[in-house]
């Protein structure tokens, strides 16, 4: 049976293969960015967490035991990172004017009609919403629904990365879009 590529780098940088380690950093950047992005909705915020996240696993990486997969291990790594970021941020409650404002393209489109900018500025505002109904989740439900429809990951890769079981992710999903549908139904309805 063929090795998983993955523990072959993980065994390299785990003897010192600095490179090897790169890697797999290069190999899941963009996924890990993308979590820390749906956690801090700042680029610059995600970009200085997910570097955090993989400085994180590179200190702990004597302890990988390939018991899973290389991505779940950072993934919980990240996702304990993630909570450790909005807690941090909950005591610093921060004013953005960036998230008041949708970006300077939607307001000033190049050659685009009315139509486009109005479908553009609509997108923009279903967007912040969607964003401010996932942030009154339970910390819990919105891992859940982020690692599922963000991530996309299986019920069952979700339930190994948060070490529950499959009943009660699909419980924490259950409620997360009931509480999405209620949150947002009344701005869908317009």
């Amino acid at each position: 049976m063929k090795e998983d590529p993955d523990r072959y780098l993980v065994k390299r940088a785990q003897c010192g293969d600095t490179r090897a380690f790169g890697e797999l950093v290069q190999k899941y950047q963009k996924r890990i960015y993308e979590l820390a992005y749906n956690f801090t909705h700042h680029p610059e915020d995600a970009y200085d967490l997910s570097q955090e996240i993989f400085l994180r696993g590179f200190k702990a990486l004597d302890r990988f035991e390939s018991k899973s997969t290389f991505y779940t291990w950072i993934y919980r790594i990240a996702k304990n990172a993630c909570i450790d970021y909005t807690r941090r941020r909950a005591s610093h409650k921060n004013i953005s004017f960036v998230d008041e404002f949708p970006a300077d393209d939607f307001l000033f489109p190049s050659g685009g009609t009315e139509d486009v900018t109005m479908r553009g500025l609509e997108q923009a505002e279903l967007g912040r919403e969607i964003r401010n109904a996932i942030q009154q989740l339970s910390p819990r439900q919105k891992q859940v629904f982020i690692l599922r429809h963000y991530e996309g990951l299986v019920l069952r890769e979700i339930a190994d990365v948060l070490h529950l079981r499959v009943g009660s992710v699909k419980a924490h999903l259950f409620s997360a879009t009931r509480k999405l549908r209620e949150l947002l139904t009344p701005y869908l309805e317009h």
